[in-house]
């Protein structure tokens, strides 16, 4: 079992090498959106602009972990469908584009700033209820460049879709 799995809802992330969990009160003007939607306090400066946007809270994406080494988070099926009810493609792309590019903001540690570059999607199956989960690893992690690996998953553990993300990192 690896040492970033968090066995409760309580999301933990680890930057430079430090272990933390969702704080209540911080001076970022977005600090109830960030909380809400699961980014730990650490993340905070990184986000003081513009949270963590628009998009997020209208796709329901709640992170559960982000670490150097694993992101993850969920987003709920209802309210992201497309016309025959089923869970849009364009929607899971939301959400992996979203966990590669914190997980590039994490590797930059706050020193560079991440830009989709590249983004690929293969849709095994449909969404059809419930929560979809997606588990970004990394595949490449250089000084100007990281690729990471989306797996998007449903309820059962049944393999949704397949992403493949590489950002570009910005001096900051």
């Amino acid at each position: 079992m690896s040492k970033n799995f968090t066995h409760n809802n309580t999301p933990k992330a680890e930057i430079n090498g430090t272990f933390a969990t969702v704080g209540a009160e911080h001076p970022n003007p977005f600090a109830q959106q960030l909380a809400d939607h699961g980014v730990p306090e650490p993340m905070w400066p990184m986000l003081t602009g513009h949270g963590v946007g628009t998009l997020l809270p209208k796709m329901g994406i709640v992170f559960s972990e982000i670490t150097r080494d694993r992101v993850v988070a969920t987003m709920p099926v209802e309210g992201n469908q497309q016309v025959a009810g089923i869970l849009h493609g364009g929607a899971s792309v939301v959400l992996a584009e979203t966990l590669g590019s914190f997980a590039a903001a994490v590797h930059g540690a706050g020193k560079k700033k991440p830009v989709g570059v590249d983004i690929s999607a293969t849709h095994h199956r449909a969404g059809v209820t419930g929560l979809v989960t997606g588990v970004c690893t990394p595949i490449h992690l250089g000084r100007t460049l990281t690729t990471h690996e989306i797996v998007i998953t449903d309820e059962q553990g049944r393999r949704i879709c397949t992403s493949r993300i590489t950002n570009m990192l910005l001096d900051g």
